[in-house]
């Protein structure tokens, strides 16, 4: 396939965009995990069961929190339309990728469409363990979601057009599983970026501790430009 000398220039153009502002970013992100308490509420426990059921899923609503934007040139915000084009995203990542799986045991279809294909390949493959909640199955009885609002730090480029958006978030879910009642706690960070006239996940950095009983297993996650370690 050839592609068009346009395409490439405006790739071209994206990657240096990136790298020029990766090191405002990572302090950014920095300052971001600092701030962004996890404020997941505990709720009662699970229904028990002879036989597998499905979940009842009590449906999580995200909110929009603190609302941060620094600009490598004139002052720069995130306009209210992009706040909530931004939540919605966030809302489809949580609902198909985290509570779908617990709901129906497997992540819903054309999940890796809300990344870049910087971060695609790691994000449907490596990272998915940590992404997404596939590798716990589908829960039985009763299962509970909270979630802290949505942090927003917006990136201004230098001519005080947002260039970046990273979404900010903690979760908590618990729920029972054939292997006993499990406990979830995340940390969710997603980096915006508006690609082509679309927003979609340039970046990425998440933690996620699962508890079922006595035992507790932790992964980690990053990928692309500002998401480190």
């Amino acid at each position: 396939m050839v592609v068009p000398p346009q395409i490439t220039q405006s790739l071209n153009l994206r990657t240096a965009t990136i790298a020029a502002v990766s090191i405002v970013i990572v302090a950014l992100l920095a300052v971001v995990l600092v701030n962004a308490g996890d404020s997941g509420k505990k709720k009662h426990g699970t229904k028990n069961a002879t036989t597998p059921i499905p979940a009842e899923t009590s449906a999580l609503k995200l909110v929009i929190g603190q609302v941060d934007v620094q600009s490598a040139g004139p002052p720069a915000k995130v306009k209210a339309a992009l706040q909530r084009s931004l939540l919605q995203a966030t809302q489809t990542y949580v609902n198909d990728a985290i509570i779908a799986p617990l709901d129906t045991g497997k992540v819903v279809d054309g999940y890796e469409t809300m990344f870049d294909p910087f971060v695609k390949g790691p994000a449907s493959k490596q990272d998915r363990a940590a992404l997404t909640e596939e590798s716990t199955g589908k829960a039985k009885g009763r299962l509970t979601s909270t979630a802290s609002p949505v942090r927003l730090d917006g990136l201004g480029d230098q001519t005080g057009q947002i260039s970046l958006v990273a979404a900010t978030f903690t979760m908590n879910v618990k729920a029972t599983t054939p292997a006993g009642a499990v406990t979830i706690r995340r940390h969710t960070e997603l980096t915006f970026a508006d690609e082509f006239g679309k927003w979609v996940v340039t970046a990425y950095r998440v933690t996620v501790r699962r508890s079922v009983g006595a035992r507790t297993t932790s992964f980690a996650a990053h990928a692309g430009a500002g998401a480190t370690a």
